[in-house]
């Protein structure tokens, strides 16, 4: 398994960066081109320095974990985040302290490491379909239940409105971010169903053939879906049924 070092295209693009990625100044004029030949993935380069009311990032700070590219080969043990406003995984190089947007189309997979919890996220590209824009799209959805078919989760936070905060005598409006997760049950070769609310009609809907086994095991249960956790246990109840 080779060592992943990823390259970067040097591009601005939205202010963006986690506080943790607040570089030296002697450190900013050092390349962050860095190639070896079995293994190359790139991305770009940027800085993201917007303020909110709540985070973009799904973790407080930068965390171990591993990238594992489409010809297989993984990265292990670099330090990454994920925005879930721009839905997108971010890299520190700990060599040039440079921050890197991932090229989404170059990951399989990646991983982040959960102290105090056993085993870590993993999470996985996902090309989905757009009906509304007659596209589909690429996303990256966090694996919630692994069996004969799979829960999923993406992890996004959206804008619900603004904050107006006074900073040195002038006024300026912050965005208010809320968790929106979207949820998908997938199946092998089949498409990626989205699960409209967190209610049991909503997976009715994706079973219909299987509808009265999964009611009556639901009933067995006595489960009723209004968390996260709920759903991954009707998820491992319909699982059971299938």
């Amino acid at each position: 398994m080779y060592k992943c070092i990823i390259s970067g295209l040097i591009m601005l693009i939205l202010p963006f960066a986690l506080p943790a990625a607040e570089l030296p100044e002697d450190r900013a004029q050092q390349s962050v081109l860095r190639v070896e030949p079995e293994v190359r993935l790139s991305g770009r380069l940027y800085s993201f320095n917007m303020d909110s009311d709540g985070s973009y990032y799904l973790k407080d700070n930068w965390v171990k974990g591993s990238v594992t590219l489409t010809n297989g080969e993984t990265a292990e043990g670099v330090l990454l985040n994920y925005n879930t406003y721009l839905g997108e995984l971010i890299w520190l190089s700990e060599e040039t302290y440079r921050v890197v947007q991932v090229d989404k189309n170059l990951v399989k997979q990646f991983t982040l490491d959960q102290p105090g919890v056993s085993g870590p996220a993993v999470f996985q590209r996902l090309r989905i379909s757009m009906p509304l824009e007659g596209d589909s799209a690429n996303i990256y959805v966090q694996q919630l239940y692994k069996g004969d078919i799979m829960l999923a989760v993406r992890r996004r936070v959206v804008v619900t409105g603004e904050r107006l905060e006074s900073t040195r005598g002038t006024l300026r409006s912050v965005p208010r971010l809320r968790s929106d997760p979207v949820y998908y049950i997938i199946a092998e070769g089949s498409d990626a169903y989205e699960i409209s609310r967190l209610n049991r009609r909503s997976l009715y809907s994706i079973f219909p053939e299987k509808r009265r086994e999964i009611r009556a095991g639901f009933r067995d249960e006595r489960l009723y879906i209004r968390t996260e956790q709920d759903l991954i246990r009707a998820v491992s109840v319909i699982d059971s049924i299938l």
